[in-house]
């Protein structure tokens, strides 16, 4: 099974009358994540199942993939926004049938959950990147990885 982690794109705090969960993507976030998006489907094997957190940074986010990957259908997991490691683990073993999964998340656990899965305590998953697991063994979550690319690595 393939686990994709994708960190929402970069957000914007111009407006500090919108709460946490209704702040948009910046200028940054809005070219990040269709160039991420295109990058990442090029070269997919199998279509994957998407899920993103409901905060607008993260479902905008995951809309570029989705358009990219039409006509796959994004599932929005409400227990994605503050998610703690045991939430991801929970989502990704009801899924651990399918053949390519994606999370679209937030920081600091879906870095954590890319630690946990491979083991180590090196991954940090910038803006808009990409982490992207062969779970080895699913049942469990252990797994190697396949690639952590980021936007910048793409210019």
């Amino acid at each position: 099974m393939i686990l994709s982690l994708i960190r929402h794109a970069k957000s914007s705090w111009a407006d500090f009358s919108l709460g946490d969960f209704d702040r948009p993507l910046n200028e940054r976030g809005t070219r990040d994540a269709p160039k991420m998006a295109k990058w990442f489907t090029d070269d997919i094997q199998e279509k994957p199942i998407l899920f993103s957190s409901p905060a607008n940074r993260a479902l905008s986010t995951a809309k570029y993939f989705e358009k990219e990957l039409t006509p796959i259908k994004l599932n929005i997991v409400d227990d994605l926004y503050h998610a703690n490691l045991q939430d991801y683990e929970s989502l990704i073993l009801e899924n651990n049938h399918e053949k390519h999964i994606v999370i679209f998340g937030h920081n600091p656990t879906i870095s954590q959950v890319a630690e946990e899965i491979l083991k180590t305590k090196y991954v940090y998953l910038k803006t808009c990147s990409i982490c992207q697991i062969n779970l080895i063994e699913p049942d469990i979550l252990v797994g190697g990885l396949n690639f952590l690319k980021s936007p910048k690595e793409l210019t």
